[in-house]
């Protein structure tokens, strides 16, 4: 019984996203290389559109594509159909979604909401899901946050973030002719939300984006955990914005991604901090070399050396560390996962677990910032700029 409430639950919301929604246009298995995968039906109707021509796929048809000199060679349950410049998988009606399975090994197979275009670009395959807007921001918080928690309400101020990068990055990929890729270079995004809760949290917000003091969207940062206290922007990409701003968090305290360590080799430690420049027989950088401390507060260098410079080049899990002689080693005791910018993960699902509403999250996180709802047939112009309607 409850999973039969659970799949009416999932219908009835995805129903209600369809209902005259947006689409966008999201360039799928983006860091892979593709020449051959099949195509299924996994619920609904399709039809391969191939110029004027229509093809209905039924729910046992296997539809294979294949890189073929620079065209896409279409089978159907093994009856060869043509090969052809781009082809388009089209849904019909309002709930619909299909199987991809890449043949090449390693690359595992995925389902996706609502429509496939599909064409060759250097010898592969090139897959863009033409996907409604909010269906796509559930799939993008399923990717990034499913498993930290159930709670509906962290998946709702989620997916207003995810909402807010994605209306301020439609042009990202402008001149290759789709909105977004499904990589870290954008959002990731590997398929369909399927779990009840990030869909129903992502329906809760639909058209809710955070805009600051003048109206305007803003960026919404996040990381796993602070560490205790959050990062200035500038601190990290020279950047300033009046909404990043460094303050104590005790919400992201004794979480699961709260505290790290790390063991270097003295010798190698030394050695780094000397090929900058430093001398390191000078005993005031020997000392804060096994000293350097951040217990009163966060810190932007080093020994001038910035802490974002020393987490790339040693793997670290954030700039936010301590340092002390172990032996032959020096101990990294470190707090926190991730730049440290904007939105702790893990503080908000404890404010959420709190019980805290989405909005003062939001208004915690991201400072002076506020909710504002828009109407999504509203956001598109020519240059993909917001129009907010101050209703």
């Amino acid at each position: 019984m409850k999973l039969l409430k659970t799949i009416i639950l999932i219908i009835f919301i995805t129903l209600s996203i369809s209902a005259n929604a947006q689409k966008i246009n999201v360039r799928i298995y983006s860091d892979k290389q593709i020449k051959e995968a099949s195509f299924v039906s996994s619920f609904g109707r399709y039809k391969i559109k191939i110029g004027e021509k229509e093809i209905s796929i039924h729910k046992a048809d296997i539809v294979k594509l294949r890189n073929k000199a620079d065209k896409v060679e279409v089978l159907i349950n093994d009856s060869l159909i043509g090969s052809y410049k781009n082809i388009c998988f089209n849904s019909q009606g309002l709930m619909n979604f299909f199987l991809i399975s890449p043949k090449e090994n390693g690359i595992p197979e995925r389902r996706y909401d609502d429509n496939l275009i599909v064409s060759v670009e250097n010898n592969h395959l090139k897959l863009i899901n033409n996907i409604e807007i909010e269906s796509y921001i559930a799939g993008v918080v399923q990717a990034e946050t499913w498993g930290a928690t159930k709670n509906v309400d962290f998946f709702k101020l989620q997916a207003i973030c995810v909402r807010n990068y994605l209306f301020m990055n439609m042009n990202k990929h402008k001149k290759d002719n789709y909105h977004m890729c499904d990589g870290v270079h954008c959002q990731a995004y590997k398929g369909r939300a399927n779990q009840v809760e990030v869909i129903q949290g992502a329906y809760n917000s639909k058209g809710e984006v955070i805009i600051d003091s003048a109206g305007n969207l803003i960026e919404t940062l996040f990381h796993a955990n602070s560490g205790g206290e959050t990062v200035n922007s500038e601190d990290v990409w020279s950047k300033p914005f009046s909404h990043l701003v460094s303050k104590k968090d005790t919400f992201s305290v004794g979480m699961k991604a709260y505290e790290w360590e790390k063991y270097i080799r003295l010798r190698d430690w030394r050695n780094y901090f000397k090929s900058k420049g430093l001398d390191i027989k000078d005993d005031s950088i020997k000392n804060e070399l096994i000293n350097f401390s951040q217990k009163n507060g966060r810190k932007k260098e080093m020994l001038g050396v910035p802490l974002v410079q020393i987490r790339k080049d040693f793997s670290l899990r954030s700039t936010f560390f301590d340092c002390q002689l172990w032996g032959s080693e020096v101990r990294l005791n470190g707090r926190g996962y991730g730049h440290g910018v904007g939105m702790s993960q893990e503080g908000a699902i404890n404010m959420c677990d709190q019980g805290y509403e989405y909005w003062q999250v939001i208004e915690f996180y991201y400072s002076g910032a506020k909710i504002k709802r828009l109407e999504i047939d509203k956001i598109l112009n020519k240059t993909n700029q917001l129009i907010i309607n101050e209703n």
